[in-house]
C-alpha cells in the first residue's frame, strides 16, 4: 500500500510539472490556446490523483471523481477543439458537463445511492471524451500521429462508455462506493485508462506543437498579405522544381502607385490580392517578389505554355470589375516570359523573364513577352490597354 501511495504521489507531481510546462509554453506561444486548455486538464488530474491518494475513500474521493474527472476530460477536449482552424468554444458540451459534474455532487450530498452518482461522473465523462473525439475525426489528416491519437480517443471513449452499463450487470444499481473501489473490475478500468490517458495527452501536445511549427514555417515562407510564397521560399521552390526544366512567368500590376495615389492603400492592397487570387489558381508555385511585382514556376512546362497562361491571366485581371474603379476603368499588368533549360539555374532564367517583363512595360503595358522575341526584336505581343482609362 505504501509503494502504491508513493507510486501515486509520484504521478501526481509529473502531471503538475507537465501542467506547468504547457502553462509556461501557452503563454511562451502568444497564449497558445489549446496548450493552456492542456495545462488545466493536466492540472485536474495532478489534484485528483492526490486527493484520491491521500483521502482514504469516501466523500471526498467521491467529490474528486465528480468535479476533476469530468473537468479534466473537458480541458483535454477543448484542446483538441481548438486546433481545428474552425474552433468554436462550445459553451452548450461545457454546460452540460458542469450540470452533470454538479448533479453528481448533490447527489453525493443527499447520500443517495453511489452508482446514481457515478452514473451522472461516467455521463459527464462520457459526453466530454465524445465530443473530443468527434472534433478530432472532423479535423484528422492522414499521418500516423494523427491515425495513433484517433485510435487513443476512440478507445477512452469506450472505456468511458462502457464503464456504468458493465458495473450495472456485475454489481446492480445497489453498489456501494466501497464494492466498486475495491474489486477487479474498477482496478482493470483504471489500470487501462492510467494507460490510455497519458500517451493519448502526449499526442496532443505532439499535434499541437507540430501545427504551432507549421504556422511558424508557413509564415516564414509565405507573404502575409497574399498567402503567396516570399521571395525567399520562391528562390527555393525554383531550385528544387526546375531542374529538369521549365519556364518562369514575371509580372507587374501596371501603374500601381496611381491605384495607391488615388485610392489609397487599403484600396491597393486589395487590388493586389485580386491578382494574388488569379496566380493562386493556376495550382503552380506563385510568390510575390515584390511590392505589386509577382512570379510563377512552371516545371516541365515550355515557354508557349507559359506564354498562353501569362495570356490568360492577363485577359482575366483586365476583364475583372474592381469596385474601386469607374464604370469602363480596368486594371492591367504586365507579363515577362523565359524558359529554364534542364540544369540551369533559375536566376538566369529570372533575369531573362525580367528583361521580358521590363519590354511589356515599354511598348505599351497589358500585354505578354517571350524573352525569345526581346532577343529576336520582335515582341509577340497583345494589343495595349492602358489601365484607369475607358475600355
Amino acid at each position: 500500500m505504501t509503494v502504491l501511495v508513493g507510486l501515486n504521489i509520484v504521478i501526481a507531481a509529473l502531471l503538475g510539472f507537465s501542467s506547468a510546462l504547457c502553462a509556461g509554453a501557452s503563454m511562451g506561444m502568444r497564449g497558445n490556446v489549446p496548450m493552456a486548455w492542456l495545462a488545466v486538464a493536466l492540472a485536474a488530474g495532478s489534484t485528483q490523483t492526490l486527493v484520491m491518494t491521500l483521502a482514504g475513500g469516501g466523500v471526498w474521493e467521491v467529490a474528486a471523481a465528480a468535479t476533476l474527472a469530468p473537468l479534466g476530460y473537458l480541458c483535454a477536449g477543448q484542446a483538441v477543439r481548438w486546433m481545428s482552424p474552425h474552433a468554436s468554444q462550445g459553451r452548450a458540451l461545457i454546460s452540460v458537463v458542469a450540470a452533470l459534474s454538479g448533479l453528481a455532487v448533490i447527489l453525493l450530498l443527499l447520500d443517495v445511492p453511489f452508482f446514481y452518482q457515478a452514473l451522472s461522473i461516467q455521463a459527464a465523462c462520457t459526453i466530454a471524451v465524445t465530443d473530443a473525439m468527434i472534433q478530432w475525426i472532423r479535423q484528422a489528416q492522414r499521418r500516423p500521429l494523427d491515425t495513433m491519437l484517433t485510435i487513443g480517443l476512440g478507445l477512452i471513449t469506450i472505456t468511458c462508455a462502457i464503464r456504468i452499463p458493465v458495473v450495472l450487470v456485475l454489481f446492480g444499481a445497489d453498489a456501494t462506493f466501497a464494492e466498486l473501489h475495491e474489486s477487479v473490475f474498477e482496478t482493470v478500468v483504471m489500470s487501462v485508462s492510467g494507460l490510455l490517458v497519458p500517451p493519448v495527452i502526449f499526442l496532443v501536445l505532439a499535434r499541437n506543437v507540430s501545427d504551432v511549427i507549421a504556422a511558424y514555417q508557413r509564415q516564414s515562407e509565405h507573404d502575409g498579405l497574399t498567402g503567396l510564397l516570399n521571395r525567399r521560399a520562391f528562390d527555393t521552390a525554383a531550385e528544387n522544381s526546375l531542374s529538369e526544366g521549365g519556364a518562369v512567368i514575371f509580372c507587374d500590376i501596371d501603374h500601381f502607385k496611381l491605384v495607391n495615389d488615388r485610392f489609397g492603400h487599403e484600396a491597393g492592397d486589395d487590388v493586389i490580392c485580386t491578382f494574388a487570387i488569379l496566380l493562386a489558381r493556376t495550382g503552380h508555385h506563385a510568390g510575390r517578389i515584390g511590392g505589386e511585382e509577382f512570379a510563377l514556376l512552371l516545371p516541365g512546362k515550355s515557354a508557349e505554355e507559359a506564354f498562353a497562361l501569362a495570356d490568360m491571366i492577363r485577359a482575366r485581371f483586365n476583364e475583372t470589375m474592381h469596385p474601386i474603379l469607374a464604370a469602363g476603368e480596368r486594371l492591367s499588368a504586365s507579363f515577362g516570359v523565359s524558359e529554364c533549360a534542364p540544369g540551369e539555374s533559375p536566376r538566369t532564367a529570372f533575369r531573362r523573364a525580367d528583361v521580358a517583363l521590363y519590354q511589356a512595360k515599354e511598348t505599351g503595358r497589358n500585354r505578354v513577352v517571350d524573352f525569345t522575341a526581346v532577343k529576336n526584336h520582335h515582341a509577340e505581343v497583345l494589343a495595349p490597354h492602358s489601365p484607369l482609362q475607358a475600355a
